[in-house]
């Protein structure tokens, strides 16, 4: 199969944000132009590359093999497998996507916005100046609060409890941080939240839904915060304090101060691999971490369900604000 990118097979064009970087957007489909105008205005833009994504929707993919998401990289080139029945290739240097999407993936706004963006973002994030890291990020009067920690600590349910108790929601999984003048800003793609079956026990709003199988392969539930917890939903905020989520046996929750060299080490070993090609990309991230690093930090480790954790974390922050205003006016 042969496809040919250029103008005449790709005859609709226009640009959108995602996580602050704008993307020129050249393809062949109407509900394709549809879904990306649907994004927010640009915003939080300046300093940061661009990049370039064609995306043809072809009919003769509909025929192929079904198949489960598959990735392959070469240096520089990343190349994926998506279903349903889709073909994506990222060549990291040049900062371009070509996609060639079934036309089931090309007519289905989830594809678009909880598989194809969220992984475009995350292969190119760091060569757009834009550093993923797997944690997830609330914003109270707009302070950030990143909670990061490894696969399963339960991340996610924590952040849908803290949600209930007034936290806008960013991001529950991945946030998408950068530089802009001398801050950083964490983003969101306002994808939804994702709650493995198990915590219908702590979240009885999940009883009356049915999980489903995601385009991971995982059974979830998936639901949109302000719908389903009564919370507000941001896309940007600015990190001030991070958490790192242990899980214990014990009853409680307790806070243990995090040296520097802690954050340091923990989000440099949880980045991705990026080949020697691209220099740069490596360099922003590094800087990236080094300011993350900068803040405040706590491991939290807890026995306590996710609405009693959120509770000590409120209840903390709180504290903090008053101790941190408390000393300012006695300088």
């Amino acid at each position: 199969m042969t496809l040919e990118f250029n103008r005449q097979t790709l005859p609709f064009r226009t640009d959108f944000q995602i996580a602050g970087v704008k993307c020129f957007l050249s393809t062949n489909s109407h509900e394709i132009l549809q879904a990306a105008t649907r994004r927010r205005p640009m915003t939080m833009t300046s300093g940061h590359a661009s990049f370039t994504m064609e995306v043809i929707v072809d009919p003769a993919l509909d025929s192929t093999p079904e198949h489960s998401a598959h990735f392959r990289g070469l240096r520089h080139l990343v190349f994926a497998l998506l279903p349903p029945r889709s073909i994506v290739t990222y060549d990291l240097q040049r900062r371009r996507v070509h996609a060639a999407l079934s036309t089931i993936a090309g007519c289905d706004l989830a594809f678009w916005n909880t598989l194809l963006l969220p992984i475009t973002i995350g292969v190119l994030g760091t060569t757009v100046g834009v550093a993923p890291m797997h944690c997830a990020c609330l914003d109270r009067d707009g302070d950030g609060l990143l909670i990061a920690g490894v696969s399963g600590a339960g991340k996610s349910t924590l952040s849908a409890a803290l949600a209930q108790r007034g936290f806008a929601l960013v991001s529950d999984d991945w946030t998408y941080i950068a530089r802009h003048q001398t801050a950083l800003v964490a983003h969101g793609l306002s994808s939804p939240v994702k709650l493995l079956p198990d915590a219908a026990r702590f979240f009885p709003e999940l009883r009356g839904f049915t999980p489903r199988t995601t385009f991971n392969g995982e059974l979830a539930y998936e639901f949109d915060a302000p719908d389903l917890l009564g919370s507000a939903a941001k896309t940007m905020s600015y990190p001030r304090q991070i958490l790192f989520l242990e899980r214990t046996s014990s009853p409680g929750c307790q806070m243990v101060p995090c040296p520097a060299e802690y954050t340091l080490n923990f989000f440099e070993k949880s980045a991705e691999r990026l080949p020697d090609e691209l220099p740069e990309a490596k360099a922003c991230r590094a800087g990236i971490i080094q300011s993350l690093s900068a803040c405040p930090s706590w491991i939290l480790r807890t026995g306590e369900n996710p609405q009693r954790t959120a509770e000590t974390i409120e209840h903390f922050l709180s504290e903090a604000v008053h101790e941190t205003a408390r000393a300012a006016s006695l300088q």
